[in-house]
């Protein structure tokens, strides 16, 4: 596992400089949602954030990962879920993957990945956009980054963090931000 991260963190250091935008929610804007996928591929929360994207008159695009990936099903609309056979031997994703990723341009990469999952980190890594967010994960990709609460004792390092608080969190901020430039 040390190899594979040590790859990505050769990979995101000699990645090109990119100019950042920071979105501007009064118009519409093409955004890219990564997340992680449950088994079922059910995404429940994430069926909830697109419908609340698409009310904001926003195109949205999806990208899920779950390591157990069976079968090629498409639940949600406009949504790709990869599996283990679309990344190598190193974790990075094979090249068919990476020109469909990098094929568009977006506005807005919204990462609702909670935890440190190397595919997903990929993912935002080499997507095309503007202006990235996501979770403090130490990684170095995002432009706007969302820290946890502190957790009491009681919740310890186990606690869950849910998908939908840290898109709502995402966007009270980004909508914060722009209310006061």
């Amino acid at each position: 596992m040390k190899l594979k991260q040590y790859i990505f963190e050769y990979l995101r250091k000699r990645m090109p400089e990119r100019e950042v935008r920071f979105p501007h929610f009064d118009e519409p804007l093409r955004i890219m949602l990564i997340y992680e996928s449950d088994y079922l591929e059910r995404n429940d929360a994430i069926k909830t954030i697109r419908q609340d994207l698409l009310r904001r008159q926003m195109d949205v695009t999806m990208w899920g990962y779950v390591e157990r990936k069976e079968v090629q099903t498409l639940i949600l609309p406009q949504s790709r879920i990869l599996g283990l056979s679309d990344y190598n031997f190193f974790g990075k994703p094979r090249d068919y993957v990476l020109t469909d990723l990098q094929a568009e341009h977006y506005d807005l990469l919204i990462d609702l990945t909670t935890r440190p999952l190397l595919p997903l980190r990929y993912l935002a890594m080499y997507t095309d956009a503007d202006f990235k967010v996501g979770m403090n994960l130490g990684e170095g990709i995002h432009d706007m980054l969302i820290s946890l609460p502190d957790l009491s004792p009681e919740q310890g390092e186990e606690a869950e963090i849910e998908a939908s608080w840290l898109y709502h969190q995402m966007i009270q901020y980004l909508t914060t931000i722009k209310s006061k430039d």
